[in-house]
């Protein structure tokens, strides 16, 4: 009987409960930041009216993708407990593209918010109004928006990685209806940024 390895003794689930604390982590800093927003926008000095601050119309487009993807993810998961092996692939291959779509229809969300933020940079300069008639508080708010879409946005880049991952094993015949973890840890992580984005767009759209 050949020597046990460290991973013998791993007891089961311990990924799936490292995943959990490490969205734990993450979800404390996107409350930390939407609450930061909410009381700026709320109490800060001279902070423009609601109405007054411009949300872009493709964070539409971006909240419908990555609610589909979160579909096409789940979808994944169920055919890899039913030994559905092809729609498994083609599922875990649509929630790739809808990534990456995602992440092409944030691309000109971000510049956007930087042409906002300059132009009330200017005005300010010109000793000129902004939204609102508050070029400073404005600024403050756009610039707020865009980090918080930016790491947002870059937290999706980060699980392309292990998305691509999962994929290329998925395709490898990697996953079947006893051990799919791959495809349920991913989904867990896709789901948990689906989530984060709605509570994010909700919160800029009620308080812009």
């Amino acid at each position: 009987m050949g020597a046990l390895t460290p991973l013998d003794h791993t007891p089961p689930g311990t990924g799936k409960v490292g995943l959990l604390f490490f969205l734990a982590a993450l979800a404390a800093l996107f409350i930390a930041g939407m609450v930061g927003y909410v009381v700026i926008r709320i109490s800060g000095q001279d902070a423009p009216p609601i109405g007054s601050i411009h949300i872009p119309g493709l964070l539409w487009v971006s909240t419908v993708v990555i609610l589909i993807s979160s579909v096409t993810i789940q979808h994944a998961v169920v055919c890899a407990q039913r030994e559905r092996q092809n729609h498994m692939r083609i599922s875990l291959l649509a929630t790739l593209g809808l990534a990456l779509l995602f992440i092409m229809v944030q691309t000109p969300t971000l510049a956007d918010l930087i042409d906002r933020h300059r132009e009330l940079l200017a005005a300010m300069e010109n000793g000129q109004g902004g939204d609102g008639g508050s070029a400073p508080a404005g600024r403050s708010l756009y610039a707020l928006i865009f980090i918080l879409i930016l790491l947002h946005a870059l937290h999706v880049i980060g699980g392309l990685i292990p998305l691509a991952v999962v994929n290329i094993k998925a395709f490898l015949g990697g996953y079947d209806h006893e051990d799919h973890r791959g495809v349920s840890y991913i989904a867990i992580y896709w789901h948990f940024l689906d989530g984060v984005w709605l509570v994010m767009f909700m919160t800029l759209l009620v308080m812009s």
